[in-house]
């Protein structure tokens, strides 16, 4: 399950992801981030993208590659956000979110919402 709020002052996209992520998870809550995205209309691009995947179990290695196919995908390129943080207290999701920095370098990995927030704003 996923909730995505817009807060457009800040140009924040809050994705909050519980429970099992499935590959076929990624391919639709993809869709609907994006549709959040394009709600920020001249600021897509400008914006920050938080990820909180602190309530999810650890995903099979089938929805990481997922993942990696989304944030490589050149058709969403200009879609991108300035900043894209990930929180995850779990040592073991930190390392699956890690495997995503093959498709963007800057991706940044928390264990808490204030310091992805903190350094999302910077």
């Amino acid at each position: 399950m996923q909730t995505i709020n817009v807060d457009r002052a800040r140009k924040l996209v809050d994705v909050r992801l519980t429970g099992f992520l499935s590959p076929e998870d990624v391919a639709w809550t993809g869709e609907e981030v994006r549709a959040a995205i394009r709600t920020l209309g001249d600021d897509v691009g400008k914006h920050v993208t938080l990820y909180d995947v602190s309530e999810i179990q650890v995903a099979p290695a089938a929805t990481v590659e997922a993942l990696q196919r989304t944030f490589t995908n050149p058709t969403v390129r200009t879609m991108w956000a300035r900043k894209v943080a990930f929180v995850t207290p779990s040592a073991l999701t930190r390392l699956q979110v890690q495997r995503l920095r093959e498709a963007r370098e800057d991706i940044g990995i928390f264990e808490n919402r204030a310091q992805a927030i903190e350094w999302l704003l910077d």
